[in-house]
C-alpha cells in the first residue's frame, strides 16, 4: 500500500511521538532509580566488620525477613570490599523457630519457619555464625539436640553478646 503525502506526514509524526514517549519513559525509569547507593562514608578505611545481631522478635515472618536482610548485609559488605564477621544470637521465644522437628509451630507459621531454617543453613555455609540462648531454650523446652545443625547452643545469649561486644563486635539489636 502506497501512502500519500498527508498520510506519510501523519505516520512520521506518530513515529516521532512514539520514539519520544519511549525515550521519556526510559529516562524516567532511570531517574527513579537515582544514584547507585553505597556506604563508602561509613566504611571508609575499614577492611573488615564485626557485627552481632541480637534477635528477639517472636514473629516468624519478621525473623524470616531479618535473616534475609542479614544475608543481604553480608553480600553488600563484601561488594564494598569489607570482610564481614557476622554473628546472630537468638534470645527469647525465637529459639523455637530453630528446631529440627518444629514442634509447637502452628500451620500458618510453617512456611516462614522453613524459610528461616533454609536461610540460616545457607548463610552458615558463608561463615555467618548462629547461636541460640540456653536460657530461652530452657524456657521454651527446647533441647540443644533439637536445634538445626547450623545453630550452636550457648549458655546465655546476653552473656554471648557481652563477650562479643568486648571483642569488638558492634551490637545490632533486633526487637
Amino acid at each position: 500500500m502506497k501512502l500519500n503525502q498527508p498520510h506519510r506526514i501523519v505516520a512520521l509524526v506518530l513515529s516521532l511521538l512514539a520514539c519520544a514517549w519511549l525515550g521519556a519513559a526510559q529516562a524516567a525509569e532511570h531517574k527513579d532509580k537515582g544514584p547507585k547507593l553505597n556506604d563508602h562514608a561509613a566504611l571508609a578505611g575499614m577492611h573488615e566488620a564485626k557485627a552481632l545481631f541480637l534477635i528477639d522478635v517472636n514473629n516468624p515472618d519478621k525473623v524470616m525477613h531479618v535473616v534475609k536482610v542479614i544475608g543481604i548485609t553480608r553480600k553488600q559488605l563484601e561488594a564494598q570490599g569489607v570482610k564481614p564477621h557476622l554473628l546472630v544470637v537468638f534470645v527469647g521465644p525465637d529459639v523455637a523457630f530453630l528446631t529440627k522437628d518444629r514442634r509447637g509451630i502452628g500451620y500458618m507459621d510453617e512456611r516462614p519457619v522453613a524459610t528461616i531454617q533454609r536461610e540460616i543453613e545457607g548463610l552458615a555455609h558463608t561463615g555467618v555464625e548462629f547461636q541460640a540462648c540456653g536460657v530461652a531454650m530452657k524456657g521454651m523446652d527446647v533441647s540443644p539436640r533439637d536445634l538445626i545443625p547450623a545453630v550452636k547452643p550457648v549458655g546465655n545469649g546476653f552473656i554471648s553478646a557481652i563477650g562479643y561486644e568486648a571483642k569488638g563486635y558492634s551490637l545490632v539489636p533486633v526487637y
